[in-house]
């Protein structure tokens, strides 16, 4: 049976097709394997990630806003004894009247 395939006259360009056909799936795949590894140099060279960019804006801008509490604390010494949540209301109360407060633009002021 195996020397009437070999004899057959498809045989060979049966084979040599079915081994064309997978080598250009091999050649796809490689392919595509280097371009995500490409991507994946690129992200390591970039200098700062994005979002170690926002987690640092985010950290500044927290830092910002304690500042201003303490601010806020120090003007007025007897505002460290109220209890937290008339300390935070009095604290909205304040940075609005320095207009420090984000507005919303359909907001009238």
């Amino acid at each position: 049976m195996l020397s009437r395939m070999l004899e057959s006259p498809y045989f060979l360009p049966g084979a040599l097709g079915l081994l064309a056909a997978l080598q250009i799936i091999l050649l796809i795949a490689l392919l595509r394997l280097s371009a995500k590894v490409s991507r994946l140099f690129r992200l390591i060279a970039s200098p700062v990630p994005p979002a170690s960019q926002e987690l640092a804006d985010r950290k500044e801008a927290g830092q910002e806003q304690s500042r201003r509490f303490e601010e806020f604390l120090a003007e007025d010494p007897g505002r460290r004894d109220l209890p937290k949540k008339e300390q935070f209301a009095a604290f909205r109360r304040w940075r609005d009247e320095r207009g420090l407060n984000w507005k919303n633009p359909g907001d009238s002021a």
